[in-house]
């Protein structure tokens, strides 16, 4: 494979936080006096746009639901860890003259600081958050504004995420697509949904990477 450019998800691709997002979603919910188990959180606020989840449980406004889980995520944020070898696949690409960079829905503080506390940010020339677009995965924007900022085209691409929103975005702007798909995600989604999506690259371990970067020079 040979690639100029490398987007990856930020949570569940790069570090095992889906857990702390499950928590997130728990201890906000329950601020508003309701108890989920955690396979109904998954089935109802994973990967949901939140007026769809607040429309859902009768909250009373986006706004402070977000606020609420954007909270519980801060707090559990400390516990987070990236997946084994992650950093090791990093430095190979840098090495190799790839260019990093990161498309998430998290908000920038919660990124941002987890980066910097695990001296990473310096593989990415560009981090791309909640609060940088207008549009969210499956939906292009945060995609093409991440090449924008690197400079780099889609067909010389390759986007690495965890989800099914993860896929179509990089299908929307025209990138290959590659799938991180570890044991320990099966709670949360339907492997076979997200193969049905025609990944180009499919992993459970970051170790399996390591072979098949290559660098595609300027012309």
């Amino acid at each position: 494979m040979r690639y100029s450019t490398i987007l990856f998800d930020f949570d569940g691709t790069l570090t095992h936080s889906l857990p702390l997002w499950m928590r997130a979603y728990q201890t906000a919910l329950l601020h508003f006096g309701i108890d989920l188990p955690s396979e109904h959180v998954i089935g109802r606020c994973f990967y949901r746009p939140w007026q769809d989840v607040v429309a859902d449980f009768g909250l009373p406004s986006i706004e402070e639901f977000g606020v609420k889980v954007h909270a519980g995520l801060e707090a559990a944020m400390p516990e987070a860890f990236l997946f084994d070898d992650v950093a090791a696949v990093l430095e190979a690409c840098r090495e190799r003259g790839i260019k990093l960079g990161i498309v998430t829905s998290s908000t920038q503080k919660v990124v941002e600081k987890f980066l910097k506390d695990n001296s990473l940010r310096g593989y990415f020339g560009t981090v791309i958050t909640a609060d940088d677009i207008t549009h969210f995965k499956p939906h292009p924007e945060p995609v093409y504004k991440a090449l924008a900022e690197l400079k780099s085209e889609p067909k010389d691409s390759l986007f690495v995420g965890d989800s099914a929103v993860d896929m179509l975005a990089a299908a929307n702007a025209g990138l290959e697509k590659g799938l991180f798909l570890p044991d320990e995600h099966a709670i949360y989604y339907d492997f076979k949904e997200l193969q049905s999506h025609d990944p180009h690259i499919v992993f459970s371990k970051y170790k399996d990477l390591l072979p098949r970067f290559e660098v595609v020079m300027p012309v």
